[in-house]
């Protein structure tokens, strides 16, 4: 469960990693388990305190807030966008984003295809994160892409779900998490997957 996770490693993720994200405007996270993705993502939002934008695809993170299982942090908006209101709440995040440092949350690219019945899925899940980044850029906003995902046998990571390939960009910051008997670590990848680094979260 999510709060033994959170109960057996009680310190917020360590500056180690919150270093590593303000250094990057794109920053994608791999995880095979979804309780240690929301361990993750929780511990890494309560850490700073400008404006978030959460967009919940699987409303796995906003059930766990309404179960109370997580806090509910005053600077957290959390969304939960549809096929209908998919390009209401890209326009006013990109525009927020623009204007003030903020923290975009998108949680995760599973749920976003799922919403998008569409052949042209990937490219347009490709521009609508490109323009979050472009409009972070100004601000040195900071976007979090979450990914259930594994790697392939051409070592290269394909979505659960669909076994379509997750986005690669040279700019973006790669972290993988693993995690085993309720203890999570961090691994830090290179652009061709291997580990750069790895630490316990």
């Amino acid at each position: 469960m999510l709060s033994d996770l959170l109960s057996k490693n009680p310190e917020q993720v360590n500056s180690k990693i919150e270093n590593i994200l303000e250094q990057n405007l794109l920053n994608i996270i791999y995880y095979e388990n979804s309780f240690a993705k929301a361990k993750f993502l929780t511990k890494t939002i309560e850490k700073w305190d400008i404006p978030t934008f959460y967009l919940d695809f699987d409303l796995l993170y906003s059930g766990y807030v309404k179960a109370n299982v997580v806090p509910t942090l005053k600077n957290v908006t959390l969304l939960w966008p549809n096929s209908e209101n998919l390009r209401e709440n890209l326009e006013s995040v990109i525009e927020k984003i623009s204007m003030t440092k903020s923290v975009v949350v998108i949680d995760s690219l599973n749920g976003f295809f799922n919403i998008l019945k569409d052949d042209d899925a990937g490219m347009l899940i490709n521009s609508f994160i490109m323009m979050l980044a472009s409009s972070a850029k100004n601000t040195k906003s900071i976007i979090l892409v979450g990914s259930l995902s594994k790697l392939n046998e051409e070592n290269e990571f394909v979505l659960y779900s669909s076994g379509r390939h997750v986005m690669d960009n040279k700019h973006m910051k790669k972290i993988q998490l693993v995690e085993s008997n309720g203890l999570l670590k961090i691994n830090i990848l290179n652009f061709d997957n291997s580990t750069k680094s790895s630490f316990p979260a």
